[in-house]
């Protein structure tokens, strides 16, 4: 019997989790996204040799959104347990064969707050930006558009865009364009950058893996 009791409990806690991550039960509506620069943040730490080093430039991502949750699934007073969002940073540069190249990237985040203002941040690294770029200190005058989509359960239920439409995308494919170059991986989450100890609850926390 007891086993039977534990056995319903592991399907009803299975049950909720797959109900809080449908995409019917949340409904996001993105308010912007932006790209700035950030320099590598200079730490201080005792009991190290230092090292001379030169601060380089980092893209940042910041999208804000909001989310509305069904009442079953906790509404106003609920978290979103997992959402994706997949970014796309148009550079003003052209691949060996002519085509806009596009960095890419799913990051994955956990318990987003319902009704209140959020943002998730992303970054690409110096090295990224130089080995794409072919030059140094490459930066946000080099980003010619950036957007992203956000996913649940993979489904996605919301895009937002610094052109008003999601220009990565082509209609007729339903899939990302193959006029550009993409280079996926290239966008990473504030947990792998030096960026992760800052700004409190500013940004949602990735999800950890």
């Amino acid at each position: 019997m007891k086993k039977a009791l534990f056995a319903i409990a592991i399907a009803g806690f299975a049950a909720g989790n797959v109900c809080a991550q449908d995409s019917t039960q949340v409904k996001l509506d993105p308010k912007g996204v932006k790209i700035e620069q950030q320099q590598t943040p200079q730490i201080q730490a005792a009991n190290i040799v230092d090292k001379k080093w030169r601060p380089k430039n980092w893209l940042e991502v910041d999208a804000q959104f909001d989310i509305k949750l069904a009442r079953d699934v906790g509404g106003r007073d609920g978290s979103l347990a997992g959402l994706d969002v997949k970014y796309y940073i148009g550079l003003n540069q052209n691949s060996k064969d002519g085509k806009p190249i596009v960095l890419s990237g799913t990051v994955s985040y956990q318990n987003v707050p319902a009704d209140e203002e959020s943002h998730t941040l992303a970054f690409v690294a110096p090295s990224t930006l130089k080995r794409v770029l072919q030059k140094d200190n490459g930066g946000k005058g080099d980003v010619k558009a950036v957007g992203c989509e956000f996913i649940v359960a993979g489904t996605t239920i919301a895009v937002v865009s610094s052109t008003g439409t999601p220009w990565w995308y082509d209609p007729t494919t339903k899939a990302p364009s193959d006029k550009f170059s993409f280079e996926d991986g290239a966008v990473l989450g504030k947990n792998k950058t030096p960026f992760a100890p800052f700004w409190g609850d500013y940004d949602v926390p990735v999800r950890a893996q």
